[in-house]
């Protein structure tokens, strides 16, 4: 069945509003492993390398 722009417009804003709680749920779990990962990488380099001439070097 053929829907118009403007029911389609309706049903997608219809289902952004009843789904806020699965986006936000999914956007939280990309946050915490960004922050994971963040974490696990600040770890990592808590001791700076240094050069042979005493700069950073990585």
């Amino acid at each position: 069945m053929h829907q118009s722009r403007k029911e389609q417009g309706v049903e997608r804003s219809t289902r952004r509003l009843l789904h806020p709680d699965r986006r936000e749920a999914l956007l939280f779990s990309e946050f915490e492993e960004d922050i994971e990962a963040a974490a696990e990488w600040a770890a990592g380099t808590s001791s700076p390398r240094h050069g042979p001439r005493g700069e950073r070097g990585f």
